[in-house]
C-alpha cells in the first residue's frame, strides 16, 4: 500500500478517443497509399493509372448512345462502320481518305460500288418484310371454288340421314 497516487501516468477518455482516432487515420493513409502503389506500378487499364476512375470521360452524350442495326442488311451496317473507321484514321494520320480506301479495298470505286451493292440488297429485304409475306394469300376464283366443293363433299346433307 505504499504506492505513490502522485507518479502514476494518467490518461483522460477524450486523449485516448484522439489517439486512437489518429492510428485509424494513419492505418487508412498507409492501406491507400500501397494500394495506390500497386494500382500504378503494373496497371494495364489506361483509366485507372494515375489516379483515375477506371472508366473513360464521356466527351459528349450524343455519342455514348449507340444506333441499333438490323442483322441481315447484306453488310451494309458493315461496311458503313469501316467507311467511319477509314475517315477516322485518315484524320488521325493526317492522309488522304482515298489512299487509306485504296488500301483496304483497291480504289475508291470498289468501295463504292459494294456499298451501293449492299444498300440495294438492305433496301429489297426490307421491302420484302414490310410487303406482309405473313399476310394471308389471297385466293384466286378457281382455288376458292376448289375449296367450296371440297367443303359440300364433307359435309353430308340434312335428307342423306337415312
Amino acid at each position: 500500500m505504499n504506492l505513490d497516487f502522485m507518479s502514476l501516468k494518467t490518461t483522460s477518455v477524450a486523449a485516448v478517443k484522439g489517439e486512437r482516432q489518429k492510428e485509424k487515420i494513419l492505418e487508412r493513409q498507409k492501406a491507400q497509399e500501397i494500394e495506390q502503389a500497386m494500382l500504378s506500378e503494373r496497371e494495364l487499364n489506361p483509366y485507372w493509372k494515375d489516379g483515375g476512375t477506371g472508366l473513360p470521360p464521356e466527351k459528349d452524350e450524343a455519342a455514348s448512345v449507340k444506333k441499333v442495326t438490323v442483322v441481315e442488311d447484306a453488310g451494309l451496317s458493315w461496311l458503313r462502320k469501316s467507311h467511319q473507321r477509314m475517315k477516322e484514321q485518315a484524320e488521325r494520320e493526317k492522309r488522304n481518305f482515298e489512299e487509306i480506301v485504296a488500301e483496304r479495298y483497291g480504289s475508291m470505286e470498289a468501295f463504292q460500288s459494294r456499298l451501293e451493292e449492299a444498300e440495294k440488297v438492305a433496301s429489297r429485304k426490307e421491302n420484302y418484310h414490310r410487303s406482309g409475306r405473313w399476310k394471308k394469300t389471297d385466293y384466286s376464283e378457281s382455288d376458292k371454288e376448289k375449296k367450296e366443293q371440297y367443303m359440300k363433299k364433307e359435309m353430308p346433307d340434312e335428307d342423306d340421314r337415312n
